[in-house]
């Protein structure tokens, strides 16, 4: 007998998670499909050496929404976590830090330039006021300016009102997504340290060096989170664990290790899916947390896909330039730079490796023309000095996001290239940690390629798809279908394809849940 639910979501990601979730506590049936053993996708713990688990992809919790977090009472289903109000970036010989406290980044700044440090105020005020107006727009459906309906226009006009007042930070905003972010902090600072502090920031997930137009939007929107840094205890895991048992106690149900292979489709109308093994699940609603590539180049057939819907997907881009690596360790890496007096703090759990803008810049050269780089920036994260359960006593584990690796290599591969990419990672640290590789136990390195065989994220881009000015908000993924819904009836996407893009936010899976809601409510 056929199974039948009110929704049904493919990819028990943690937006896939969130929307059903959301729909559970609607009264709604759902099924969550998730193709690994566990829910998560990219916000999962796993064991990578006996002994050894590491948040595998995403690492910091920080763009948590607060409004799914009290919503979804997800404290109440164990999620918990660590703060970690500072990051350090070191040099050979001394090191800065980024706190939480403005004024305790102000001092630090002062110690390398008394200018910069007059200026950071000017900075701080000019990049928060780009940071609310975006953090208004996260749990803004994204408007089709274009369409000439009644609703859509009223829709337009609606969120032209609620912005009429925002004209400085719209402004602010169009130089982040026009400038390249050296140019944007060089407004404020002199010193190479201070500036690459910054900058750092625009590397993460980004396809460009910071000297590239349009980075300075990656700065901004790495620093949008309003809950601040966190190490999650147990892992990025525990948040999607959380998600999932909020939305079982309403209900939901989550299916793991089976494989969607098809969305069914009738007369314009998604219907249900087609599992690998043959079973058909049948729905009211379809809702796809997976890649929009994956969705409707993949389970839809094209048959029932416009044309010019499939070539913008087509387009849509996906490069991953950033690599991941594990290490297993027995004793925490000791920065030659870090003293505790001068920064004030115990010790740099978290920190940033990039110490002036020409290395930032120059870890992306190689990769411009099929290569990988020779120093490589590296962002090493501690979480067991909080969270003990992550590796044995005595030991540690030390977690790398680092750039830049191109998903293809000009002739070679990465089975061949991956030990002399960890070689080279594993130099950078010994220049500003000596003895590191020394102390290294086991290690595991995800390049994109493995990124994308792992979790089905093409091209093994972090955020899903590209932060660039032709995709985002209502161009994201697409145009005329930035609002979760898609040209099939009863088929919609909740992943971090869609507005606002990646980061553990659970905004997608929010907007998207409030959307089908709506539809639901009009067709009722």
């Amino acid at each position: 007998m056929t199974r039948n639910y009110d929704a049904i979501i493919i990819g028990g990601g943690h937006n896939g998670l969130t929307c059903g979730a959301y729909l559970a506590r609607a009264g709604k049936t759902i099924l969550v499909l998730e193709q690994k053993p566990y829910v998560g996708g990219a916000s999962v713990t796993e064991e990578f050496s006996p002994g050894f688990c590491a948040s595998t992809y995403a690492f910091i919790l920080g763009h948590l929404h607060p409004k799914v977090i009290k919503e979804l009472e997800l404290m109440k289903y164990g999620l918990e976590y660590y703060p970690q109000p500072n990051v350090f970036n070191p040099t050979e010989d001394d090191g800065i830090i980024f706190s939480k406290d403005p004024a305790k980044t102000q001092e630090q700044i002062a110690r390398f330039s008394k200018k910069d440090a007059e200026n950071y105020p000017k900075f701080f005020k000019r990049m928060q006021s780009t940071i609310e107006l975006l953090r208004k727009l996260q749990l803004e459906t994204p408007i089709n300016p274009f369409r000439k309906d009644p609703a859509s226009i009223w829709k337009t006009a609606r969120f032209a009102w609620r912005y009429r007042n925002a004209e400085t930070e719209v402004y602010n905003l169009l130089h982040a997504l026009s400038m390249s972010a050296h140019d944007y902090v060089s407004q404020w600072f002199e010193n190479d340290l201070v500036k690459a502090k910054f900058m750092f920031w625009a590397t993460i997930g980004g396809n460009s060096g910071p000297y590239s137009p349009g980075t300075a939007f990656y700065l901004v929107t790495h620093l949008i989170g309003q809950i601040g840094m966190n190490f999650c205890k147990g892992g990025m895991g525990s948040v999607a664990n959380a998600i999932k048992l909020s939305g079982e106690a309403h209900g939901m149900e989550v299916q793991c290790n089976t494989f969607v292979d098809k969305i069914l489709v009738l007369n314009g109308k998604a219907y249900g899916v087609c599992l690998k093994s043959g079973e058909e699940i049948h729905a009211k609603r379809i809702i796809s947390n997976a890649n929009v590539k994956h969705t409707f180049l993949d389970m839809v057939d094209k048959s029932h896909l416009p044309e010019d819907f499939i070539n913008d997907v087509k387009g849509f881009r996906t490069r991953g330039m950033s690599f991941k690596l594990l290490c297993a360790v027995d004793k925490l890496p000791q920065y030659r730079g870090f003293n505790k007096e001068r920064t004030g703090i115990e010790y740099p759990a978290y920190a940033h490796i990039g110490p002036t803008p020409e290395f930032l810049e120059r870890a992306f050269h190689d990769a411009k023309f099929g290569w990988y780089s020779s120093e490589p920036f590296l962002s090493p994260n501690v979480p067991s000095y909080v969270d003990p359960t992550l590796a044995p006593e005595g030991k540690h584990v030390v977690a790398f996001q680092g750039g830049v690796t191109p998903y293809e290599l000009r002739n070679s591969d990465w089975q061949k290239e991956g030990p002399q990419l960890v070689k080279n990672a594993f130099n950078v640290m010994d220049r500003f940690a000596p003895g590191f590789s020394e102390s290294v136990i086991d290690y595991k390195l995800f390049t994109p390629k493995d990124i994308e065989a792992d979790i089905n994220l093409p091209g093994g881009n972090s955020q899903h798809g590209e932060l660039t000015l032709d995709q985002i908000f209502f161009m994201r993924p697409i145009p005329k279908y930035a609002d979760y819904r898609s040209p099939v009836r009863n088929l919609y996407q909740c992943g971090a394809s869609t507005h606002p893009g990646g980061a553990v936010s659970a905004v997608p899976g929010h907007n998207a849940a409030r959307e089908i809601l709506a539809d639901w409510r009009l067709r009722a």
